[in-house]
């Protein structure tokens, strides 16, 4: 498995279609009074081949700078990075991992590679609008991310539910 800078030459709009973004979530936090507190709320997340096939495409578009995790031909992780500094962060704008690799230290990986580019482009850190699942969270927090004190609006009021988070680097 190697972690790699994605584009047009080893990458397709078909390339995620082996991808399981599937993940039963039991437990989400929620931010209350500054504290994240932990609360019973089970959803299924999935993508369809639909979701899969728009992925790839706004991975395609050139609008991020994209890090795969490959395995043989198979994409098993991936995350996107925005091109254009907050405050002199750098926003990780989507992360996943295929669900039949979670747990096999790819996200750290996937991470690493991020905060390599972050370091690279002058960023100070790193910052995520994350899912309040509570396996996300607690891997943010593992990775060394807190709870923003300047979260970006956009994306609080773009997901009301996700935890604004950022990690310096």
């Amino acid at each position: 498995m190697e972690i790699t800078l994605l584009n047009e030459n080893n990458f397709c709009h078909d390339s995620l279609d082996s991808f399981s973004r599937y993940q039963i979530v039991e437990y989400e936090y929620r931010l209350i009074r500054g504290e994240l507190q932990l609360r019973h709320n089970p959803v299924i997340d999935d993508w369809s081949a639909e979701r899969k096939r728009e992925k790839a495409a706004e991975i395609l578009s050139g609008q991020h700078i994209v890090y795969g995790a490959v395995d043989g031909n198979r994409i098993v992780g991936i995350i996107l990075l925005c091109l254009e500094l907050d405050h002199n962060r750098m926003i990780i704008d989507s992360f996943h991992v295929s669900a039949d690799k979670r747990r096999c230290g790819i996200g750290r990986k996937l991470f690493e590679a991020a905060k390599k580019e972050a370091k690279k482009r002058g960023a100070a850190a790193l910052y995520v609008s994350a899912s309040p699942a509570q396996e996300t969270i607690d891997f943010y927090v593992a990775m060394g991310f807190k709870v923003s004190s300047n979260p970006i609006e956009a994306y609080a009021d773009d997901e009301p539910c996700d935890i604004q988070m950022e990690c310096e680097i």
